[in-house]
């Protein structure tokens, strides 16, 4: 049985979870946004505006903004230390103070410190690596993506996920890419102002009209550079405790078929292959599950071992036990403009 989110949805106002939930995706890109919100929620647009600025002060909502798709305009890694019980605090404050790092999780494995990388080029990628192993003297094991099947955390928080859109990613068009874009997304990379006319305030902040703004925003969107534009969730907030990382060793000729199988599935919020490192690290498949309860979330995993039998030679899950580090990335130099 495929949990519900009535833990999740009971934290919030039923005016919070329609400002929340109908958002994570398709966020308006129009002058108004909020005046469109409102009018759908049945608030005024100051109501509506307020309710972001609390729902964000209180650590509901990361932000509203775009999330782009990786490898685009910067460079990602998911990486990994093996870190002694007596010094996984150490390591893991270490690793926290890179800026580039924006993940950074405790997890049930003998490699068991758990971050993500995203610097704006691959040098500086490598860089950052190289000195959080020579600083925490542990050999970093560096995981970089090769193929994406499922990217989205923007999942229901009010009902059933029972309705997922067709989870296969189209490919990203980066001949789309302006010189000027790279200041946009740098001015978002905080999310948009919470005013009544956001992309007035970045236009004006950049000297650029407000249609230009948000044309470029569109034409983003649609290249798949910017993966979905909407209010970014900090789902452990919610009470989402359960974020397992379930790892398969798959058979080259059928991580495709199997990805597209695993991405299926309503509760598989991630989904993606990654390198192996041999002898220690045999698995090239990843799933991210973001669930309620350990118990929900290995119902979930059994479910994705029934699919894997024939063409899986291992695997493993890996729940998260702590948080050390968890915000959206920071590509660009300086901050942007929310307020």
């Amino acid at each position: 049985m495929i949990g519900n989110n009535n833990k999740m949805s009971s934290q919030l106002s039923e005016i919070d979870l329609a400002l929340v939930d109908r958002w994570q995706h398709d966020f308006p890109l129009v002058p108004k946004p909020f005046n469109l919100i409102a009018r759908e929620a049945g608030i005024a647009p100051p109501e509506a505006v307020k309710c972001y600025e609390r729902l964000t002060e209180d650590g509901v909502v990361s932000r509203i903004g775009a999330v782009l798709a990786p490898n685009t305009v910067s460079a990602s890694c998911l990486a990994a230390v093996a870190a002694p019980p007596h010094y996984v605090e150490t390591a893991a404050q270490i690793i926290n103070d890179e800026p580039g790092v924006n993940h950074n999780y405790l997890r049930e494995n003998e490699l068991n410190i758990w971050f993500v990388v995203v610097e704006r080029d691959r040098a500086t990628l490598e860089a950052t690596l190289a000195r959080i192993e020579q600083n925490t003297n542990l050999v970093t094991h560096a995981f970089r993506m090769e193929k994406a099947f499922h990217l989205d955390l923007g999942f229901s928080l009010s009902k059933q996920r029972l309705d997922k859109k067709t989870p296969m990613l189209p490919p990203v068009d980066l001949s789309v890419l302006e010189p000027d874009d790279l200041s946009l997304l740098e001015m978002m990379e905080d999310g948009i102002p919470l005013s009544d006319r956001p992309f007035l305030r970045i236009a004006l902040e950049l000297g650029r009209s407000e249609t230009s703004v948000l044309d470029r925003l569109k034409a983003l969107k649609s290249a798949g550079i910017i993966r979905r534009f909407g209010v970014v969730v900090r789902h452990r907030r919610l009470g989402y405790k359960a974020n397992a990382m379930s790892v398969w060793n798959v058979r080259d000729d059928r991580v495709d078929e199997l990805g597209a199988l695993f991405s299926a599935d309503p509760m598989v919020s991630l989904c993606y292959q990654r390198n192996r490192e041999m002898p220690i690290w045999p698995y090239n498949l990843y799933c991210m599950t973001h669930s309620n309860s350990r118990d929900e979330a290995l119902e979930v995993i059994n479910r994705l071992s029934l699919l894997a039998t024939q063409h899986v030679f291992s695997s493993d899950v890996l729940f998260s036990t702590k948080c050390f580090k968890q915000r959206g990335a920071r590509v660009f130099a300086r901050k942007g403009v929310m307020a």
